[in-house]
């Protein structure tokens, strides 16, 4: 890349050195002739059992008929059936193969976890419920806590199976029902399906030699062993003093829980494949005299203003007023309104090679930032991340970059290769062994775009064509919601064809109540069925395509990476652009126009 008109002396930087740095960083990432990571399997030492649940667990086998069936209880699931309920649909039923309410906040529970977008705006339906988040970003504890308090407001805990896997979803023509089978030999009807188990529910581990040679414990931290660690999620992991502990990866999970090791474990060893970029988080507790006095309606206020702030549409200016204010929306604020100095430098640019040099500009303050907390200077280098904001998430912490300067704390950055490999007594990277107890994962998730969209298990429309198969090049679908095919069908919490939205619930709860107002449509007007016309799918892809080539894009020069392949297959306008579509098309004759709706022909809904 050239940039003859961006003058280093004006700018404070090279842009010429960041670029060549950001492309031999982004080459060394490159997933070609270098370990992956590959999904947990069960019978291999990294234990994928569920550990919060009751190993005796039975129930009879149901064969009983429901009006929708939600798969997934983590927010979307929870979001979706409580949208439903509110619309006054009362046979719900919700499935999931974890033993309780929560999703990715049932399953994860190593030390430390927290949200990284403020509790006000994450926690879905806070008017809804008496809790009150304790803290401005919420703890797991107290995050699971919350969806079970939504479970048990809406009564979804009395009718839902939970320990139960999907094993199939079969559309059933004569009846004009979804036929719902699962490990447990139930065999379920129910007029409506959505999907909601989402995709951060499949641990990763690297595909590396040895793990079944390694002595010692190994574990993934989204099945944290507080047998082995002691302690809880709060800390104190005291059986771990005179342990030796070794990190495989500095995910979001694992930038959270380090500093827990990094206090009570005999030596910590931490290995970087890809350094994360780390922002101050500025936790604090909660102000309950500030929240009590808040005004109905103020949560979705504060939710439509943190997303305009941080994601507002192409071309159009975000609100003044940011109520959030927190570090993610400082970070975006920075990008519109650089510093004087910086903006006189790029004066006379075209706007995305302006962009672009704002973006290096921000991510060197970043870098800067990061460095200064880091009292070794050969860590401090490695844990500055050299990849444009907008190629990974940024996280946030106020103890890990200081955990690291613990003297039995120490970073082995595998310059983007990953470890080699585990012996009996360690993990070898970069062609030394190093000496561990006790392996702790904090690799992620497999973020699959096709299981997430089709659940993991075979759905099945009319005429017997599998979902799979149909989206087997690619989504094709009516808002990312709907697909022509599989009538009575609702796809929530996917990105693709949809809009990524960076607090998750708001975007849930758009997808939610667009297949809420469809449901009630259809048993308000005695329909059987609906599904989208072929044209109206294919119109959508064209609307994408057409608006794609309309919004500007800065190549950023990412290293591929599954998350932002997922994030751009979404509509380009972004979340609020979206969700505008959506509710114009469900107000003004789009319904109509359309989708087809099947009278019924069996009996109504009970």
């Amino acid at each position: 890349m050239s940039i003859p008109t961006a003058r280093p002396g004006a700018l404070g930087f090279d842009p010429e050195e960041i670029s060549r740095k950001y492309r031999e960083e982004a080459e060394r990432r490159r997933p070609v002739d270098q370990t992956l990571s590959v999904p947990v399997a069960s019978g291999t030492p990294v234990s994928v059992a569920d550990p919060f649940a009751d190993p005796d667990y039975t129930r009879p086998a149901l064969t009983d008929e429901v009006d929708v069936i939600v798969l997934g209880a983590g927010f979307t699931g929870l979001i979706t059936a409580i949208q439903l309920r509110k619309a006054g649909v009362k046979s719900v039923r919700v499935i999931d193969k974890a033993a309780g309410f929560g999703g990715v906040w049932y399953w994860n529970r190593y030390p430390g976890i927290r949200c990284d977008v403020e509790s006000y705006i994450y926690l879905p339906m806070l008017e809804d419920i008496d809790l009150v988040p304790p803290e401005r970003y919420a703890h797991g504890d107290d995050i699971r806590a919350h969806c079970q308090a939504l479970a048990e407001k809406f009564g979804l805990d009395e009718t839902a199976c939970l320990q139960t896997q999907v094993t199939g979803v079969r559309w059933e023509a004569e009846t004009d029902r979804w036929v719902v089978t699962t490990d447990r030999g139930d065999e379920m009807r129910s007029r409506f399906v959505c999907l909601g188990g989402g995709s951060l529910d499949v641990p990763v581990v690297p595909d590396v030699p040895g793990l079944d040679e390694f002595e010692g414990h190994v574990f993934h931290s989204s099945r944290w062993d507080y047998a082995y660690t002691g302690g809880t999620a709060h800390g104190e992991l005291t059986e771990l003093v005179d342990k030796k502990v070794a990190v495989i990866g500095t995910s979001a999970s694992a930038i959270q829980f380090i500093p827990y090791l990094a206090r009570d474990a005999e030596a910590l060893t931490v290995f970087q494949r890809t350094p994360a970029a780390v922002l101050p988080r500025g936790n604090r507790v909660t102000d309950t005299e500030w929240y009590s006095g808040q005004a109905a309606g103020w949560q979705m206020e504060r939710i439509e203003n943190f997303t305009a702030v941080v994601q507002s549409p192409p071309g159009e200016a975000p609100p003044a007023l940011d109520l959030v204010d927190d570090s993610m929306t400082q970070l975006f604020k920075w990008t519109r309104t650089p510093p004087q100095s910086l903006a006189a430098g790029i004066a006379g640019l075209d706007a995305p090679t302006r962009q672009l040099m704002i973006n290096y500009a921000l991510m060197e303050k970043v870098r800067a930032d990061m460095g200064a907390l880091v009292d070794d200077p050969e860590t401090a280098e490695a844990v500055k991340p050299y990849y444009n904001l907008g190629c990974k998430r940024p996280q946030f912490s106020d103890s890990y970059l200081q955990s690291l300067n613990a003297p039995h704390v120490s970073l082995v950055d595998t310059m983007g290769q990953g470890i080699e490999r585990l012996t009996r007594t360690g993990v070898v990277a970069g062609g030394e062994e190093y000496e561990a107890d006790c392996v702790i994962f904090g690799t992620g998730f497999s973020v699959n775009g096709a299981r997430a969209h089709t659940g993991g298990f075979p759905v099945i429309g009319r005429g017997g064509h599998q979902l799979a198969d149909k989206w087997a090049d690619g989504m094709s679908s009516l808002h990312g919601i709907m697909t022509a095919g599989f009538p009575n069908l609702f796809v929530i919490g996917s990105i693709s064809q949809a809009a990524h939205s960076f607090t998750f619930s708001h975007f849930v709860i758009e997808q939610a109540a667009y297949s809420s107002a469809l449901v009630t449509r259809c048993r308000d007007t005695g329909q059987a069925s609906v599904e989208p016309r072929i044209e109206a799918e294919n119109g959508w892809q064209e609307r994408i395509a057409a608006d794609r080539a309309q919004v500007p894009r800065i190549d950023l020069g990412c290293a591929p990476d599954e998350v932002f392949k997922l994030v751009r297959s979404g509509y380009p306008g972004g979340p609020i652009a979206y969700q505008r579509i959506c509710r114009d098309w469900l107000e003004n004759g789009g319904v109509e126009r359309d989708l087809v709706f099947q009278p019924a022909m069996v009996s109504a809904t009970r």
